[in-house]
């Protein structure tokens, strides 16, 4: 590598407005209104009958929940029944994806026994139901209505099992419920509570969060007493309450021996960063200089949380340590916070309080890179956005901040026990499991959690960095003996990345956003051959030289700016003006921050991208090219072509023929939607992206200078003049 040629911005130069006509056409319905009126309304007459058979306190307002499931032939928002639902006074409260086989199959080819399809939780009183019945009864709905009503598949009402998730608890414990409350939280709350202090239920109504639609309450039950709850309309799902993780050794904490380190003397490279930690707290004062340490109560602890804190917060400030005998003097300051503490002992609403602690720091405090080296002990599920995940969502959104998040150390356990922990599935963060080595010769640690995550969110873990093991341990400098400790675990992996992304922030001389920073970090992933589902996008840097210079065969750009909704946007793709020598490589990755809908699992994300790759802008047919729908990614057509427009991270590579492409670009439109439903386009607000491009030719040695050239507007971005690159 060249350390000569810098990676290159201001990319947004080559980008500009462009008219394309829209894409799409009639779609191949599988049901008339004929066929489907018989089979709807017999299921309608069940709902009706289900209704009358339910406990008057068990429905608030006397309105019931229940679940309108689509054909999989119209899993796009494009395709939501609004108008039926108006016309009745029905209201959508939340959505998630599930697995059925329809009816009628309209596939020609590639058949399967299960689709992916929306089932969408749908509110409404008996007389709406009623009211839907007899306007079937008497053929009264007119086209438009009709055409709403073929996309239905089946109507119930919500079961136990739908409700209750994995919980045979005979005695009394501690469990969390989540409540669909679309209007006035507070309502539907107090009937809640009404209705479980007649069965015997206490529920803690003073520790509940509400995140948009949805209200998340401890309580108390055991398993007759769950089965009672779940018998109230709005509730949605009740669980045991997990433990918090944290502190979680893979291997014994332990001291190496070795010469005593000194710690710098100098004060922080970049002070102006915002870095927070939530963690179990330091309890010393040798990082005085660069952190500052906040504690609730009295603050009293013990030594293995300290421990953690001390040894996360250290790999933030100084990385991976070998034997050298002064460290690096660290990029930026840190707020610790001690959000675990002697008061938290993983027993009744200890979950809830640490939560509460972060989002009211979150709330009042804007910060620019977080790390959360802790959550739930629970592997993630499909069908719901647990309360970490829907409390931080919404705050990062808003804040911009990068917040990493150990993904959990219970990989090596049986599906799915295996799978990544909350809030490691953030849309709007960076999830990073484990590597074996720093060196070449790396791997997934076995203890490191693994994806999927969710769609959208679909590619979990983001990516995977050193968290050491027996073999090679992670090696932190520790302030209580003034030296090197041994470790291992995802809980450093996170903070390890996010001082990479800070590093990124602090070195270069120009706007590395921390979206920017996630941006690189994800396009510069070594994706290895091993599957998605362990690595995710594949292994972080451990050296920014590796994202910062270009070798002289490869240019990479990185282009910053604001997507108008419902317009397209034209990227140009930087290319020499003289014939290409050999195939030629393309990377690409797009990232942007997106407010969310917890309560609506399946159409979680507000903001999606549909990005159009062309060989050539001539307008010539047949030159498109589905860079980033790729089948291993997306398992059927249907979810190629819809499900990853709501992702809010994507990355794909592609090698091209030599003179394949002559003019390319990607061709950007922004889209939104509101609770899985279309928005007006007056509702959508501008949305700040970040693609970054590589393009390299392996016989093409002057293809940097070439693109230099030709493209007079991308500069190279300067390293700061005081900083000596570090490794991680």
């Amino acid at each position: 590598m060249n350390n000569k040629n810098m990676l290159l911005g201001y990319g947004e130069t080559l980008t500009r407005p462009v008219r394309l006509n829209p894409r799409g056409g009639d779609k191949n319905k599988p049901y008339t209104y004929e066929e489907n009126k018989p089979v709807i309304v017999a299921q309608l007459n069940k709902v009706i009958s289900e209704i009358n058979n339910t406990l008057p306190l068990a429905m608030p307002e006397g309105k019931a929940v229940v679940k309108f499931v689509l054909h999989p032939a119209f899993l796009a928002k494009s395709y939501f029944p609004v108008k039926l639902l108006k016309k009745f006074s029905l209201q959508s409260i939340g959505s998630k994806a599930i697995s059925i086989k329809p009816r009628k199959d309209i596939k020609k080819t590639g058949r399967r026994e299960e689709y992916t399809t929306a089932c969408i939780y749908v509110s409404g009183k008996k007389e709406n139901f009623q009211d839907f019945i007899d306007t079937l009864n008497k053929d009264e709905l007119n086209q438009s209505l009709k055409d709403d009503f073929i996309k239905l598949e089946n109507i119930s009402t919500l079961t136990t099992s739908d409700k209750i998730k994995n919980f045979n608890n005979d005695e009394v414990v501690v469990v969390e419920i989540a409540l669909h409350t679309p209007n006035t939280p507070s309502e539907i709350v107090d009937a809640f509570e009404e209705f479980a202090k007649q069965n015997g239920v206490f529920v803690d109504k003073e520790r509940g969060i509400s995140v948009k639609g949805l209200t998340f309450i401890p309580a108390k039950a055991s398993k007759n007493m769950a089965l009672k709850l779940a018998e109230f309309s709005f509730l949605r799902t009740l669980r045991k309450l997990p433990q918090l993780r944290c502190n979680d050794p893979v291997i014994l904490r332990s001291p190496t021996n070795g010469t005593t380190l000194s710690l710098p003397s100098e004060g922080a490279i970049n002070p102006d960063l915002k870095v927070a930690i939530f963690d179990g707290g330091l309890g010393i004062n040798n990082f005085a200089l660069w952190v500052k340490e906040y504690t609730w109560g009295d603050g009293s602890t013990c030594a293995q949380l300290l421990s953690h804190g001390q040894d996360v917060t250290s790999t933030v400030l100084f990385g991976v340590v070998n034997n050298t005998k002064k460290l690096s003097v660290p990029y930026c300051n840190i707020d610790h916070y001690r959000v675990l503490d002697s008061d938290i002992n993983n027993t009744d609403m200890d979950l809830f309080d640490v939560l509460i602690r972060i989002k009211k720091v979150l709330e009042q405090t804007k910060y620019d890179y977080i790390n959360l080296s802790l959550g739930p002990r629970l592997p993630i599920d499909d069908d719901d956005v647990h309360v970490w995940t829907s409390t931080l969502e919404e705050i990062l959104a808003k804040s911009g901040a990068l917040c990493t998040v150990a993904v959990g150390n219970d990989g090596h356990l049986q599906e799915p026990l295996n799978r990544i922990q909350p809030p490691s599935d953030l849309v709007n963060g960076l999830s990073v499991g484990a590597a074996t080595s720093l060196s070449d010769d790396w791997e997934r640690c076995l203890y490191s959690c693994i994806g999927p995550g969710r769609r959208p969110g679909y590619i979990k873990p983001d990516g995977i960095a050193f968290g050491g093991h027996t073999e090679e341990p992670f090696q932190i400098y520790s302030p209580m003996s003034n030296g090197i400790v041994s470790n291992a675990g995802t809980s450093f992996a996170a903070p390890l990345v996010l001082r990479q992304a800070i590093a990124l922030s602090t070195s270069l001389q120009y706007n590395i956003t921390p979206l920017t920073a996630k941006a690189l970090l994800v396009h510069h992933a070594e994706p290895k051959d091993f599957s998605r589902h362990e690595i995710g996008w594949g292994r972080f840097p451990n050296d920014i030289s590796d994202i910062i210079y270009c070798s002289d065969n490869e240019v990479k750009v990185i282009y910053q700016g604001i997507l108008k909704p419902s317009q397209y946007m034209r990227a140009l793709i930087p290319i020499p003006n003289i014939p290409i020598r050999g195939s030629v490589t393309l990377r690409a990755t797009f990232c942007f921050s997106t407010s969310v809908d917890p309560e609506h699992s399946l159409n979680y994300t507000r903001s999606g991208l549909e990005v159009i790759m062309r060989k050539s802008t001539d307008g010539t047919s047949g030159l498109t090219f589905p860079f980033f729908n790729q089948k291993r990614i997306y398992m059927d057509e249907g979810e190629q072509r819809d499900v990853h427009k709501w992702e809010n991270t994507i990355r794909s590579e592609h090698k091209f023929k030599a003179n394949e492409l002559t003019t390319p670009c990607f061709d950007i439109i922004y889209y939104g939607r509101d609770c899985g439903m279309p928005i007006h386009i007056d509702e959508l607000e501008d949305l700040p992206y970040v693609l970054v491009v590589t393009l390299s030719a392996e016989e093409m040695p002057e293809l940097y200078n070439l693109i230099r050239q030709r493209y007079q507007t991308l500069q190279p971005i300067q390293v700061q003049q005081q900083i000596v690159l570090q490794h991680s």
